[in-house]
């Protein structure tokens, strides 16, 4: 049709309703605002070069363009709801939670529930919602990635697909697509699973699975709608979650090299610290050995004597041991911080959030030896 003027397509499309039904004639006039506004918009449909030769097929045609209209302006949508969110950091299992919140009154689901994966590659569910807030069925906990017959693993050990969408729920076992039947009996019929890859080079991080109580019902989407729904999913999650890790990795790096090298130089003044307390320790004994050796030295009542009754006294006072007791407490807060610093590193793999004072969300960084290991 671009290959004609104007003039020609319009002489063309009133040769083929010429002959249509008028009620099929009326839908077709209907559908062509729709179709143009699609066209504009850059949509380019495919056509195999077959001329058309009836009004049917310009009425298939017009209702694909004018779909695509529709998939178009829900594309923008989905995009421009997930690139507002973008500027905010948050852990990989926020930012997921978050884009599914979006999606899942984007796409018209019921349900949504994210997974990430762990270290082991299983997949684990970290959060999950209804649309209505009813309660969520028990899903399964984890995953195991090797799991075959499972459609979304086997997506995912295929390293390409970006979407599955699966009509039937019923359990492996049933031969369905689910790994048991409890999403089933709950009346959910169709999933549509978004894979989330930071990088195509790299495996992937997340799952956003959004699940409709409608029979098929996500086959109302065309597959390219899909596909490019499933990239910019992936690109906007996967770039939040890229730009949070980088954050936190530079802050790691920062801080290890910054941070230690304080720290370093704390432990060091401490640990001299602690050197001249034995110094002065060892010079108190002594000097109060010597007071008491001088004490004996001057008779009764005698002046002398009364001084060195009161330095004896004076040293005996100056008891140490709180002293030193303040310098451990510095050498082991200089101890804590290398391992929050350390915590702080491997944070950038597994962050972490805690509830502070006002609201407030804080990265949780542990300083406990045996629960840092």
């Amino acid at each position: 049709m671009a290959q004609h003027s104007p003039e020609y397509i319009r002489e063309e499309i009133k040769r083929l309703l010429k002959y249509a039904p008028p009620e099929m004639r009326a839908a077709a006039i209907a559908l062509l605002p729709a179709a143009k506004r699609s066209l504009n918009t850059g949509y380019h449909p495919c056509l195999r070069g077959v001329p058309m030769r009836s009004w049917r097929c310009l009425l298939m045609l017009l209702t694909s363009v004018s779909a695509m209209q529709n998939d178009t302006e829900m594309l923008l949508r989905v995009s421009n709801d997930l690139l507002a969110i973008a500027d905010r950091m948050a852990p990989p299992g926020e930012v997921l939670r978050q884009s599914a919140e979006i999606l899942v009154h984007a796409l018209y689901a019921d349900m949504y529930v994210c997974r990430l994966r762990n270290a082991n590659g299983e997949w684990v569910a970290r959060s999950a919602n209804q649309v209505d807030g009813g309660s969520i069925p028990i899903v399964t906990p984890m995953l195991e990635e090797g799991l075959r017959e499972h459609p979304v693993m086997r997506a995912i050990l295929e390293g390409h697909t970006r979407y599955v969408v699966s009509n039937n729920l019923q359990a492996l076992a049933m031969g369905g697509e689910s790994f048991d039947c409890i999403i089933y009996k709950e009346g959910y019929r169709s999933r549509l699973a978004f894979v989330l890859r930071e990088r195509s080079n790299k495996p992937p991080f997340g799952l956003v699975m959004l699940y409709t109580k409608r029979e098929y019902g996500f086959e109302s989407f065309d597959e390219r709608f899909l596909s490019k729904c499933a990239s910019i999913v992936s690109l906007t999650v996967g770039r939040r979650v890229a730009v949070a890790r980088d954050t936190l990795e530079k802050a790691a790096g920062a801080m290890a090299h910054y941070g230690n090298n304080a720290l370093n130089v704390m432990r060091n003044q401490a640990e001299y610290c602690g050197e001249l307390v034995e110094d002065l320790d060892a010079n108190q004994a002594r000097s109060l050995r010597l007071a008491r050796e001088l004490l004996a030295e001057f008779p009764e009542h005698s002046r002398g004597r009364m001084l060195a009754v009161e330095l004896e006294k004076a040293l005996a006072r100056n008891d140490l041991t709180e002293l030193a007791g303040h310098l451990g407490g510095v050498l082991e807060g200089t101890r804590r911080m290398t391992r929050i610093i350390n915590s702080l590193k491997k944070s950038a793999d597994r962050p972490r959030l805690m509830h502070y004072a006002l609201g407030h969300d804080v990265l949780r960084l542990e300083d406990d030896v045996t629960r840092e290991d």
